[in-house]
């Protein structure tokens, strides 16, 4: 039985924003102070935007900018639905879901920033059209192995230029797997890497996790 990929105090953010909602309607959509509050509800932490972002890549929420293009929050039926059932995933979700940035940014207190993408409307635009989409990914990519050429030895070099050549691979396919992207990601990330350690892994993220937003954009978009 899969449950959604998620840390404890996305889920009780999630569980509390579900409550208040359905006790007063008025309250949505979700507004924050861009920091740790949601406005008619409580205060969250300095985690707040990056894991009300985490409940919108996963399905739970709806986002969309306002006249100053921040992000707002709606709830989805979906978040009632994971509330209900303890965060049990549908079954057709339990395959496309991919959830690294979680991990690392619960890992990392909330603080790591990503590069590469300044709204959601960029993501879409960058998955909608394959010049642009190609040119993220050459930068993207080229800052990943900037950081890491000096760290690798020759052959975990070559080793790394070949599995993040297979990522962009998938990115572009017209119908990428999302159990090799899982694989590919663990990979470049450096999750779970006791050798490289943890430093590594916090100076790869911000440019991984742009790519991990155009992976998750084109799974969603091919999951209706």
């Amino acid at each position: 039985m899969a449950k959604y990929n998620l840390t404890t105090g996305q889920k009780d953010l999630l569980t509390a924003i579900v409550k208040d909602v359905l006790l007063d309607k008025k309250i949505e959509p979700l507004i924050t102070d861009l920091r740790s509050t949601i406005i008619g509800i409580g205060d969250f932490g300095p985690n707040l935007m990056g894991d009300l972002k985490i409940l919108y890549e996963v399905d739970l929420l709806g986002e969309r900018l306002n006249s100053n293009g921040n992000p707002i929050y709606t709830v989805k039926q979906s978040a009632y639905d994971a509330v209900e059932s303890d965060f049990v995933l549908p079954e057709h979700q339990a395959q496309t879901q991919i959830n690294i940035g979680t991990i690392m940014r619960d890992a990392h207190g909330g603080t790591i920033q990503s590069v590469g993408f300044s709204s959601h409307s960029e993501i879409t635009q960058a998955i909608n059209d394959p010049t642009i989409l190609s040119e993220r990914l050459d930068e993207l990519t080229e800052q990943i192995l900037s950081v890491v050429k000096s760290e690798l030895s020759p052959k975990e070099l070559l080793e790394f230029i070949k599995t993040l050549g297979e990522l962009k691979e998938q990115i572009q396919n017209e119908t990428p797997s999302a159990s090799i992207l899982q694989k590919l990601f663990a990979s470049i990330s450096f999750i779970g890497d006791v050798e490289s350690g943890i430093s590594l892994a916090t100076r790869v993220w911000p440019y991984v996790y742009p790519l991990l937003l155009l992976a998750s954009q084109k799974l969603a978009m091919l999951a209706g």
